[in-house]
């Protein structure tokens, strides 16, 4: 059997004597460990290092050269050694562990030649250190509100990073960490999967926010999810080896200990060191890997990173051109008048026209989803965020088009057509309110957000028929058709209603997006919310009257007076009032009977009223 050994912290020469030794099931022979007067054993010998994170990596140094089997236990000064080699806690088990394992071969880690224990971080790496996480709740809030009130000291730098692989990239970045393993950290396990001692590679974390709102979602909410769940802002790297520049000396940590240097070089040295460990050691079966993994295409780059590095981070995220090309472009083909868009736009008129007529609501719908308005609007509040004045004057021209060309065919439609009738359907689009001013600005926050974001494009239906742009324009039209100004006129201000709330609410999407700075978008803001103030005036009049009728119903439904009982009310609040109202009555009413509820309901309301009666005669 090899000879034992127990290198130790002179420091810790009383409770080595005293309680240490007296743990081992086998003699071992005890040896204080100095960096003046190394120690040197034979190979293969059994080593136990009962050493603090200072002399750790002399430790492991002098084990990897003369080829010892090392057992590190745990110092109560040796976190970083803990964490970065899975040491049990409890001395005891640590020591019975390792005296029944057999030597496993893992690597080391070093970083400009210098062992790392654990990790190395350069700029900020808060939570996503190793040791950045708490399982005490307590810790975990102390440590994020310390984050939150220091969020502008997080200032991206520009670095260039190169792997083993020979591939390289440049982002911009706030903090990186990098380290062997994860396991025996705070990290989950599903920021960093598929992480082993021994299979040759090293991880390294990016951290890349673009905006405070980014770095404040995440501080506030990570200490109350279950899992830790990978951060849009992170990149991850798998490789045998990195290296981090930026043209200028990096200020880093290695297992906390303050560094400077002009780049950092971190290698991964595969199965160089033969360890003696318990079960919660990470490994992996198969021989080190060399195929690199790399997951960075949510970092900054192109003109991104230079817009970005050395700038404290913008309270929104700021998109640079390159990251929106296909929206862009895609916006900009959506501001012109194609064959197509002409088409969409008779076919959907003529069918919901039809569809107001015959009072149907499946074919109005149908109308809803084919109509192609959204599409130049959205361009339309694009071209306000961005101060776009090609993509304004297309978009506007499109969007004019495509009104003209809604009001002349449901006018001729309803020119030709041997009805003059104000069905529910058309009826429901005479009077917006506040309400519809509601659903369209939701529509408008959806509507940006499908564009912008691709995975949720299939949503778009949903938007079209929430925000029912062409029906409005028919029953304008209709109106026209009839000559009927008081109904073209409820229903274009429902359109312009939505075309007002669409606008400014996809306007301010698109600057929460980070498609334009704020001080580029402010004009266009102005401008749609100026056109939304000016068509809320005459929908707040509207929402006042409908308050005011929900209030009439409210207070006479069920109501009864003499014989008769109140119900199915319909209120109009004009002067004097109108109602409509069912009386329900076991015997048939006089004119004097009638006059009398009459009389009662305008004493209860303390107005005159205008009354429509349908009596229903009820017998038991």
């Amino acid at each position: 059997m090899e000879d034992c050994f127990l290198v130790f912290d002179k420091e810790k020469k009383d409770h080595v004597s005293s309680t240490v030794l007296a743990l081992f099931n086998e003699a071992v022979l005890p040896r204080v460990w100095s960096t003046k007067n190394a120690v040197s054993f034979a190979p293969q010998s059994r080593v136990f290092a009962y050493v603090n994170d200072q002399q750790a990596p002399a430790v492991i140094e002098a084990a990897v050269k003369g080829n010892w089997h090392l057992a590190l236990l745990p110092h109560p000064d040796a976190g970083y050694s803990r964490r970065g080699f899975c040491i049990q806690k409890d001395l005891q088990k640590s020591i019975t562990d390792a005296e029944n394992a057999l030597p496993k071969k893992v690597d080391i880690l070093r970083c400009n030649g210098e062992l790392v224990l654990s990790s190395v971080v350069l700029g900020h790496g808060f939570n996503l250190r190793p040791d950045g996480q708490s399982s005490i709740r307590q810790e975990q809030l102390k440590k994020n509100w310390y984050n939150i009130r220091h969020i502008n000291d997080f200032v991206p730098q520009k670095l260039s990073f190169s792997t083993a692989n020979e591939g390289s990239f440049s982002t911009s970045a706030v903090g990186v960490v990098i380290a062997e393993h994860i396991h025996g950290s705070s990290l989950p396990g599903n920021i960093l999967s598929d992480s082993h001692i021994n299979d040759g590679m090293c991880h390294t974390m990016i951290l890349a926010p673009r905006s405070i709102m980014e770095m404040l979602l995440f501080f506030v909410t990570v200490p109350f999810r279950g899992v830790t769940k990978q951060p849009e802002f992170l990149g991850l790297v798998k490789t045998q080896s990195i290296t981090v520049a930026n043209n200028k000396k990096l200020s880093f940590t290695i297992d906390g200990r303050a560094k400077t240097a002009s780049e950092l070089v971190i290698e991964s040295e595969p199965r160089v060191l033969n360890l003696l460990a318990g079960e919660d050691l990470p490994l992996s079966e198969s021989a080190p890997s060399s195929k690199e993994q790399r997951k960075i295409t949510r970092l900054p780059a192109g003109e991104a990173v230079t817009a970005m590095a050395g700038k404290p981070l913008p309270f929104i995220a700021h998109a640079a051109t390159e990251e929106f090309k296909e929206l862009y472009q895609l916006l900009r083909e959506n501001a012109v008048v194609s064959p197509v868009f002409l088409t969409l736009m008779v076919l959907s008129t003529l069918l919901a026209t039809i569809g107001l007529y015959a009072s149907s609501a499946p074919v109005i719908i149908g109308a809803m989803i084919l109509a192609p308005l959204m599409a130049p609007i959205i361009s339309l509040a694009m071209a306000l965020t961005r101060q776009d004045a090609g993509l304004l004057t297309g978009s506007l021209k499109t969007l004019f088009t495509g009104l003209c060309t809604a009001l002349c065919f449901a006018s001729f439609a309803s020119f030709i057509m041997p009805m003059e009738i104000i069905t529910p359907e058309i009826s429901n689009r005479l009077s917006p309110s506040l309400l519809d001013l509601g659903v369209a600005v939701i529509s408008g926050v959806a509507g940006a957000y499908a564009h912008a974001r691709i995975s949720a494009a299939k949503s778009m239906a949903g938007v079209a028929i929430a925000v029912a742009l062409v029906p409005p324009l028919a029953v304008t039209g209709i109106g026209l058709g009839w000559l009927d100004f008081h109904v073209a006129w409820g229903a274009l201000l429902l359109f312009l209603t939505n075309l007002a709330g669409i606008v400014f609410a996809a306007s301010l999407t698109f600057l929460a997006l980070g498609f334009a700075p704020f001080t580029r978008a402010k004009k266009g803001l102005s401008i749609a919310l100026t056109a939304v103030i000016v068509v809320s005036i005459p929908l707040l009049l509207s929402f006042n009257r409908l308050s005011d009728e929900a209030e009439i119903v409210q207070k006479l439904q069920g109501q009864v007076i003499g014989n008769a009982a109140i119900r199915d009310i319909r209120a109009r609040a004009v002067e004097p009032l109108q109602l409509s109202i069912q009386l329900v009555t076991p015997t048939s009413l006089t004119d004097v009977d009638l006059d009398s509820v009459k009389q009662a309901i305008e004493t209860k309301l303390g107005r005159k009223v205008i009354m429509e009666a349908q009596v229903i005669i009820r017998r038991e």
